[in-house]
């Protein structure tokens, strides 16, 4: 049966693949990319949340702990009262509960009603529970840029995109380290796919999970028909900024505010060259120039090459709006002097503040 869904499936093969071409020519002597190897992704997922735990617990925590970042987030005197009331009961309190919490605290019963209303919304995890999910992500997202470019700076590739392109099918090897650069990519998205749920909320929650879904999707699509070069130097440009802002997170955390400053200035430097600038103008518009002249042409604009392409528009509209909110932390840090926080994380410290009315009250 499984066998009969895998035929139906592949069976049309012009849809996956230009009509020059046929499934013969990836099953030639010279090693080439099967759908078969992505069966190993989902293990190589369960390896990464493994890997996680254990990183966490024994690398990051003493780290975490080595810089200063207390393991216990400490909360103003009159939010702690109103933390503490509400772990008991996991509700909001009733009106005669809330005049007792409103003399305790010293604020008006309408921001005590307002605070336990906007509790369940909030993410309180602390500040180091978010630092070892930083470190963590910080270290994998260095691993996977030196690695890619260690496979990909000496292909050339990098700046001469057109020879992704050349020899498609068949005469583009895949080499060992390519699959295995794959492998892990793959699996390491499909981990954030899943720790997403349990991880520090952020106000960009469906922009991030829609995003793993496409990256998931495009590598999987590419690494099946043949464009393994291209979708690498995708996953490496995605690598290049990334793991500047998981350590501009840490430094933040950690209070090291000119180290923060420092590496979030890296960070967006590599950012806006790297989606805004090489992203577009190397990757999409080199796929669309020569896509048809050296890779051959497809039978409709409903064929999975082109989707593939479609999804690279879809990311960099992702990468347009993630650009603005680094431009606004951008312009924060040129007016304010420093970097006060990620604009994408939850505000879950700030307090509502009063009312021009409840301060009349009081």
């Amino acid at each position: 049966m499984f066998k009969t869904i895998e035929e139906y499936f592949w069976g049309d093969v012009h849809f996956w693949i230009p009509e020059e071409f046929t499934w013969e020519d990836f099953n030639q002597e010279t090693q080439r990319a099967h759908p078969r190897d992505l069966y190993i992704t989902p293990l190589v997922a369960v390896m990464f949340l493994i890997v996680r735990y254990f990183f966490e617990s024994y690398i990051a925590t003493p780290f975490c702990r080595y810089i200063g970042i207390a393991d216990k987030q400490s909360l103003p005197e009159a939010e702690q009262i109103c933390e503490d009331i509400f772990q008991n009961s996991k509700s909001e309190p009733s009106a005669s509960l809330l005049k007792e919490i409103s003399i305790k605290t010293g604020w008006s019963t309408g921001k005590c009603s307002r605070w336990f209303k906007n509790r369940g919304k909030r993410n309180y995890s602390s500040l180091f529970n978010k630092s070892t999910e930083c470190c963590c992500r910080c270290f994998v997202y260095l691993f996977m840029f030196i690695y890619g470019c260690y496979i990909l700076v000496p292909t050339g590739w990098i700046f001469n995109v057109k020879q992704c392109f050349v020899g498609f099918i068949k005469e583009q090897v895949l080499p060992d380290e390519f699959k295995i650069y794959y492998m892990l990519e793959l699996g390491f998205y499909m981990s954030l796919l899943y720790s997403q749920f349990y991880d520090t909320k952020r106000k960009d929650f469906m922009q991030l999970f829609l995003h793993h879904i496409m990256t998931i999707l495009m590598l999987c699509g590419s690494y099946c028909i043949g464009h393994y070069r291209i979708g690498s130097l995708i996953m490496l440009l995605h690598d290049v900024s990334d793991y500047w802002l998981e350590a501009a997170k840490v430094a933040n955390y950690a209070k090291y505010q000119r180290v923060c400053d420092g590496l979030f200035v890296m960070f967006a430097i590599n950012f806006f060259v790297s989606r805004w600038f090489y992203y577009p103008v190397y990757i999409i518009y080199t796929w669309m120039k020569y896509n048809d002249t050296l890779v051959g042409h497809l039978r409709s604009y409903f064929t999975a090459p082109y989707m593939l392409l479609i999804m690279t528009f879809l990311m960099y509209a992702l990468h347009l709006y993630w650009g603005f909110l680094i431009g606004k932390m951008v312009y924060k840090f040129v007016v304010v002097g420093k970097i006060e926080k990620d604009t994408r994380s939850e505000d879950e410290d700030e307090t509502d503040s009063e009312t021009e009315s409840d301060k009349k009250r009081r």
